[in-house]
């Protein structure tokens, strides 16, 4: 289903679910007072055989006034995924998180996300993808700022259209992570045909030194447009918890009034041999 498609079928769908909440809408006075654009906030990481039910929504709040997280979370957005033409209604579970109740996500499968507040609309898209093979993995030194580092490596036959990133992880002995690392040091975009290279952030030598487990590495595979994200957010932190202020060249794949990521993941855990 087309977004243009998308956006007519849920103007309809605003109007019948305002009516329900109207009565509960919040509508603060302290926003009245503020001379800024306010922008919706969302946040949605969707991984496969996983209950849609994380997606973040919240508003940005003027630069000079303190965050206040009661006034950022959204508790009263009208909004839904998509998926095969069929609309799944978001409900607010606390805290500006919201659940469909019953869509799982599935591998390969393309995912709509429409979301109002006020007079404010965004629309999102993305699918979860198929992880390319994995060729080869292991422990890899590499120098930066003339200082020898141990990284975790790992080679990859690309699937599609995939953003691919790694950590590493330390593996207890019945295969539970007890350690990983915090940091996504880079990100390679797929290209048809090729092979790409990937790597972690150092691994700390008190992790290399440890026997009572074993080294292994993360790889993650997001939509393709995790890519663009990355190289213009400026932060490598691994984006569980993405919300704030909208950055001037950030860019999202949230369209409309807002910013953000509505994004499929799949991960894969190798052990090293």
């Amino acid at each position: 289903m087309s977004f243009n498609k998308i956006k007519k079928t849920f103007l309809p769908f605003c109007i019948l679910t305002s009516i329900i909440f109207i009565n509960s809408c919040e509508q603060p006075l302290e926003e009245e007072e503020f001379p800024y654009e306010m922008k919706l906030v969302i946040r949605g990481i969707l991984e496969s055989n996983q209950l849609i039910d994380e997606i973040y929504i919240g508003r940005t709040l003027p630069v000079a006034v303190p965050f206040n997280e009661d006034f950022a979370n959204l508790k009263d957005a009208v909004g839904a995924v998509v998926s095969d033409g069929v609309f799944y209604p978001l409900r607010h579970t606390g805290d500006g998180i919201y659940t469909t109740d019953s869509l799982v996500a599935s591998m390969g499968k393309t995912y709509s996300l429409v979301v109002q507040y006020q007079d404010k609309s965004v629309f999102a898209e993305t699918y979860i993808p198929v992880p390319g093979s994995i060729l080869s993995y292991g422990v890899t030194n590499v120098v930066e700022d003339g200082e020898t580092k141990s990284v975790m490596e790992g080679t990859i036959s690309p699937a599609g259209n995939e953003s691919y990133t790694a950590n590493w992880v330390f593996l207890n002995f019945n295969g539970t992570i007890s350690r990983e690392g915090e940091s996504f040091v880079q990100v390679k975009r797929s290209s048809a045909g090729q092979q790409i290279k990937v790597r972690s952030e150092a691994i700390p030598q008190s992790v290399l030194n440890n026997t009572n487990g074993n080294l292994g590495i993360r790889l993650y595979v997001y939509d393709g447009a995790f890519y663009n994200y990355f190289q213009t957010q400026g932060s490598a932190q691994i984006p569980d918890a993405i919300f704030g202020q909208p950055g001037t060249n950030v860019r999202w794949n949230v369209e409309g009034k807002g910013i953000g990521l509505f994004i499929g993941r799949t991960d894969t855990i190798k052990a090293a041999q």
